[in-house]
């Protein structure tokens, strides 16, 4: 591996993001790190010296594409350093090292030290001042920002490759966590967005253990933060603690007595992956249709406008036309706002890719359009139920027609007349309309 040879010139660097929010926050702390280093960073459509994939290995697909980038990338131009990180580096390093477009391959774990690697003499990667501890103050084109709190799993569902990926679970300490937060809501992003990868774990590895209910308080407690989202999290660590403050969410409760009351996002994105209670034995989840039933009834009976998604999978081995209809009734008939809907990929090394009855292509894409219109149907049903009501916007954007857009905390888009300068700002909004799942609204005076 050599160096490209950039004269005096400031070198520049290109990332890109595959997969979840958890690389997209890794991504941003590479690109901190790689300014302090003197680096500017660049658009990854655009020439650079150093162009690194943060790559994920969900699926088959995110494989490809992470190749397909890197191959773009050298043919962009022939005499960069293209660099592959992230999940996929991680379990498949030959795969990439053997491709004669990528210069370094590099692993989940030591992601953060590719700018002390880079050969380029201008690269030294010494975090500046106030950039201690890896912490970032801005997520690039975002109006959101999310927060790592921790990484890694336990589990051993059959078909997920996360584990080898990611390694067992571990928790940021709690001060580092709040800090974080508060430095983003500083820098004037209004929703603060919790991610790991088994979120519910948090905290039970710190000494003394935590939880991420405790968390959750702590960060409502912050005067910068004026609202918090929960990324995914598993059916079995929703607890009573959380349901508790869904119940109290959305900003109409801000003003009580408790701190930090009403910060926390109506929304709760809670993976079912199957409703065949013979499916979930095969994939190794820890409950059954009955818990999972329970909980959203639960949830929904506390707070009947929360935004409550899921993830299903399609095609896991062995499942068949009477399994699915089961996962099908199950969906239709619980109050669900929408589906993230997966074919299953056979990842090598896990025990579901050598279960036999592997599910053909065709009848995974069968699958996948039925829910995906069950799933448009019950967006469009979950926003019409909230015609009438007030909610709390997040403005995020422009549309071309000049009008703002902007996400409810129960994560419907809303789209009202208003000015530019509230942007980035939290605006309460009468809902007047609703159309394809998407709310009309018009702002309230405070």
């Amino acid at each position: 591996m050599s160096a490209p040879d950039i004269g005096d010139r400031t070198p520049s660097a290109a990332i890109t993001t595959l997969g979840c929010k958890l690389n997209q926050y890794e991504s941003e702390q590479l690109r901190q790190r790689l300014q302090d280093a003197g680096y500017t960073i660049v658009d990854f459509d655009d020439r650079a010296d150093v162009y690194i994939v943060n790559s994920c290995t969900v699926t088959a697909k995110t494989d490809r594409d992470a190749r397909r980038l890197a191959r773009q990338a050298k043919r962009r131009n022939p005499a960069a350093l293209v660099v592959v990180t992230g999940c996929y580096a991680e379990c498949s390093p030959q795969a990439l090292a053997s491709m004669p477009e990528v210069d370094m391959v590099v692993g989940n774990k030591d992601k953060l030290t590719i700018p002390e690697a880079l050969p380029a003499s201008k690269a030294l990667a010494r975090p500046a001042a106030g950039h201690s501890d890896d912490l970032i103050d801005e997520f690039t084109r975002h109006t959101r920002c999310f927060v790592k709190v921790q990484e890694g799993c336990n589990a051993s569902c059959t078909y997920c490759i996360i584990p080898r990926a990611r390694g067992s679970s571990r928790s940021v300490p709690g001060d580092k966590v709040l800090r974080q937060a508060q430095q983003l809501a500083a820098h004037g992003y209004p929703e603060v967005v919790l991610i790991g990868t088994h979120l519910g774990q948090y905290g039970l590895d710190l000494v003394p253990p935590a939880s991420l209910s405790s968390l959750i308080i702590q960060i409502c407690s912050l005067p910068e933060v004026k609202r918090l989202r929960l990324s995914s999290i598993e059916p079995r660590e929703v607890s009573a603690d959380i349901v508790a403050l869904i119940q109290k969410g959305g900003r109409a409760c801000a003003a009580a007595s408790s701190p930090g009351v009403g910060k926390l996002c109506r929304h709760l994105h809670i993976p079912v992956q199957s409703g065949c209670d013979t499916v979930l034995s095969r994939m190794g989840r820890p409950y059954d249709v009955s818990f999972y039933r329970q909980l959203v009834e639960r949830i929904i009976h506390a707070q009947p406008q929360t935004c409550l998604g899921t993830d299903v999978m399609v095609g896991f081995p062995g499942e068949t036309a009477e399994e699915f209809d089961c996962t099908y009734a199950l969906l239709e008939g619980l109050p669900l706002a929408y589906l993230h809907v997966f074919s299953y990929s056979p990842r090598p090394g896990t025990p579901a890719a050598s279960m036999p009855d592997q599910v053909s292509p065709e009848v995974k894409r069968s699958r996948s359009h039925s829910l995906r219109e069950l799933s448009d149907r019950k967006r469009a049903a979950f926003a019409e139920s909230m015609v009438g009501h007030t909610v709390e916007v997040v403005v995020q954007g422009v549309t071309p027609e000049g009008e703002l857009t902007g996400l409810t905390d129960n994560y419907l888009t809303l789209t009202t007349e208003g000015s530019c300068s509230l942007l980035r700002r939290i605006v309460t909004c009468e809902i007047l309309a609703a159309m394809d799942g998407t709310l009309r609204g018009r702002p309230i005076a405070p």
